[in-house]
């Protein structure tokens, strides 16, 4: 099974499943879109398809559940211009830094940063296995994209 990272909201999500041709795609967020149903992300078909997945595979929700691995979330927010906050990924010392979170956690975690839709602010949400480290790690990047996006 492939998966593709996009952007953050429904229109991303389509985007890239119509270019897979994927039929299955969404946001940690619980938007899921069934592509063979519709091209929103829709919370009642999705129960509908996992009230379909645990009848076929008679396995109880919390033996599903325990295939998956779930790990802390830190979720920080750079305070930065309106004008700015769509320019941060443009910045080399930010990407730098970025890149060097991913290879830090060596697949075992993720490094989400977006511009807030409604505020002046860079929502940087990192995941991985240490909360502390998670902290640390997070706090140093909202500094350092807000010293460089001033």
């Amino acid at each position: 099974m492939r998966s593709v990272k996009t952007q953050v909201g429904d229109r991303y999500v389509l985007e890239s499943m119509l270019a897979n041709q994927f039929s299955l795609g969404g946001e940690q967020s619980g938007h899921i879109i069934f592509l063979e149903h519709n091209t929103t992300g829709d919370g009642l078909l999705t129960a509908v398809q996992l009230l379909k997945v645990l009848k076929e595979s008679k396995l109880k929700l919390s033996e599903l559940a325990s295939m998956m691995t779930v790990y802390p979330q830190v979720l920080k927010n750079a305070q930065v211009s309106n004008e700015k906050k769509y320019r941060f990924s443009e910045n080399k010392a930010i990407s730098d830094q970025i890149k060097a979170i991913e290879e830090r956690f060596h697949g075992k975690g993720r490094v989400l940063i977006r511009p807030s839709g409604t505020e002046p602010l860079v929502r940087v949400m990192i995941e991985g296995a240490n909360q502390e480290e998670l902290e640390s790690v997070a706090n140093d990047l909202v500094d350092l994209i807000e010293k460089e996006m001033c």
